[in-house]
């Protein structure tokens, strides 16, 4: 089996390369494309490293109009020399809905892993996803009702996180560390890190001696981190679970990152900050979602406080997880809340789930159902 992969983003290409490894199991696989350190640990050709091209938000996918112009048009050519048994895109619409639907009209199979979130942004993508992609399968089950509703076939594999996370729920000690989870990409991690380092001060007024872990990307310059790893028992650690193993409250930005948190049990607070242009065109082109975490949009619940804009600050920050710090009802409920973030998850096994759908779907020669 030949794929030719575009995942753009250090979460894309984390979730591809866990679905392949498990396909490269069920057949022989070959993989090229656009993708990261993770789909290249399990052999696939890198034509492109997604450090160069992970960027979100309008006004900086804006600024970076011709490097993605550019990589789109490259994707093109790789897709029409090789011929792939499939494309496979991985979240990172911006790039991947227009390449599936040329794709498509090439005669190209196109499978999409990870639904970018166009329940959030009306119809008109969904409109081209139908005329794209041939499978979407999805991390969250009530994606597939929203596809089904506009003729997409679309299937549910669970998030795989789930089997990636097993600590039981109430192991966070409310004696433990503050987690600092600022983002996986340089634009997250300079517009939030230091309000919650300044957070991190503040809450030691109350809690003297409080140690905080940051956790880092190697995608990430060093540099974005040198205040933390100058500061007092702050560690600069290289995982999302090193920071959260043991933690008994985090502050955390608006992604997976939030699903990681809730899977381990710890208190969290969301923040969300991008550029002024970016925040007014969202407000003006997303509709009817009352939500920003992860968290909270999968449950439809607040299951964290949302901090956005101007609201995240060091005072802000520190206010919206207080009550988290120490032993009490609010806590207690906070953790509570937590579970529903794991049910809406699913059971273990996502990513052989997804592969085997993968797999079935290319035995068919029709690349129909």
């Amino acid at each position: 089996m030949r794929l030719v992969v575009s995942a753009g983003d250090p979460s894309g290409d984390a979730r591809a390369s866990e679905v392949l490894r498990e396909l490269k199991t069920m057949t022989e696989l070959d993989m090229e494309g656009l993708g990261g350190d993770h789909l290249a640990s399990i052999g696939m050709d890198l034509h492109h490293h997604l450090r160069e091209y992970s960027v979100m938000g309008f006004a900086e996918i804006l600024s970076s109009f011709r490097k993605l112009l550019s990589l789109k048009q490259s994707m093109r050519s790789i897709i029409g020399s090789v011929r792939p048994d499939a494309l496979l895109l991985v979240d990172y619409p911006g790039l991947n809905i227009p390449l599936g639907v040329w794709a498509h009209n090439r005669g190209i199979r196109v499978i999409y892993y990870i639904s970018p979130q166009l329940w959030a942004w009306g119809t008109r993508r969904v409109k081209k996803i139908a005329r794209g992609v041939d499978m979407m399968i999805t991390l969250f089950n009530f994606e597939v009702d929203f596809y089904d509703r506009y003729g997409v076939h679309a299937e549910w594999a669970g998030h795989p996180l789930v089997e990636s996370v097993t600590v039981p729920l109430e192991g966070s000690p409310v004696d433990g560390h503050l987690a600092l989870l600022p983002g996986s990409r340089e634009q997250e991690v300079s517009a939030l890190l230091p309000d919650m380092l300044d957070a991190l001060v503040i809450l030691r007024a109350d809690h003297p001696g409080l140690e905080a872990r940051v956790a880092s990307v190697a995608s990430v310059p060093e540099a974005l981190y040198s205040r933390a790893a100058s500061m007092e028992g702050v560690s600069v650690v290289k995982t999302s679970s090193q920071a959260l193993s043991s933690a008994r409250a985090a502050l955390v930005c608006s992604g997976t990152a939030t699903l990681e948190t809730s899977l381990y049990g710890v208190p969290f607070a969301i923040a969300y900050r991008t550029s002024p242009l970016t925040y007014a065109l969202a407000k003006l082109l997303v509709r009817g979602v009352e939500r920003i975490g992860m968290a909270n949009l999968v449950t439809g619940e607040d299951i964290a406080p949302e901090l956005i804009q101007d609201q995240v600050s060091g005072d802000g920050l520190a206010g919206a997880i207080t009550s988290f710090m120490s032993r009490g009802p609010e806590r207690e409920r906070a953790i509570e809340r937590l579970v529903k973030v794991r049910a809406a998850l699913g059971e273990p096994g996502a990513s052989g789930r997804a592969a085997v759908m993968i797999r079935e779907f290319l035995h068919d020669s029709t690349g129909n159902r």
